[in-house]
């Protein structure tokens, strides 16, 4: 995360975005090492291995703003998504992602020898797909009235203790929820600008979901997990 807070800083955003970092106890607790105006790091102390979508209703309950950008920490947000979002005046917005890394101070890096030594796969550089890495339903913007009369992320999606797959995880019942919503109240999803993610799992040649130790892996293992002690 704390290339994420340096990466922010460098954009010097407008006063009205505020960094809510929602910190579950699965990682070592998280002190910036960069100052970044508006930001809460919200410690919850509930030391489950997974609890994201628990942690986003409550980073929601804590924003003061109209409109939530939610993400994750393998993300990179590009300043045009933000300042988008600022913009906002619709329902749901979702972004296209390309493959990227954030390196120690915070720069976005997209050469090949830089995405290769973080695993990703070679064959991409020169083909037709390049490095887009499609979209992905747990980054999106949305107005913060709809995420609440959608009803935020269901507590029995959020129970499993591990990312759940396909459509029992927490993510896929939010989703399910807008689509229904979106279909009966004629409401169309718009896609903003591009955003940024790095080589993991299924972009990285080794299916790694934890390059350079920068993430985990413990949510991705199909069982519960006990708290942590």
């Amino acid at each position: 995360m704390q290339r994420q807070v340096k990466h922010f800083a460098k954009m010097n955003l407008s006063d009205e975005v505020e960094f809510i970092f929602v910190d579950d106890g699965t990682a070592p607790t998280f002190k910036p090492e960069t100052e970044l105006k508006n930001l809460r790091v919200i410690q919850t102390g509930d030391k489950r291995a997974w609890t994201q979508g628990l942690a986003r209703n409550r980073g929601a309950k804590e924003a003061k703003g109209m409109y939530l950008l939610m993400t994750d920490a393998d993300h990179i947000l590009s300043k045009e998504a933000i300042d988008r979002c600022l913009n906002f005046v619709g329902d749901k917005m979702i972004f296209p992602r390309y493959l990227a890394i954030l390196d120690e101070d915070g720069n976005l890096k997209q050469d090949e020898e830089t995405l290769t030594d973080y695993g990703a796969d070679t064959s991409r550089f020169g083909s037709k797909r390049g490095l887009y890495a499609s979209y992905h339903g747990n980054t999106f913007c949305i107005k913060r009235y709809t995420f609440e009369l959608l009803g935020g992320y269901p507590e029995k999606a959020c129970v499993n203790g591990f990312h759940a797959e396909s459509r029992k995880g927490e993510d896929s019942y939010l989703n399910t929820k807008w689509n229904h919503y979106a279909r009966d109240n004629k409401i169309n999803l718009v896609v903003g600008p591009k955003i940024y993610i790095f080589p993991i799992g299924r972009y990285n040649v080794n299916y790694d979901l934890n390059p350079k130790g920068l993430f985990h892996n413990l949510s991705y293992e199909a069982k519960p997990q006990p708290n942590k002690k």
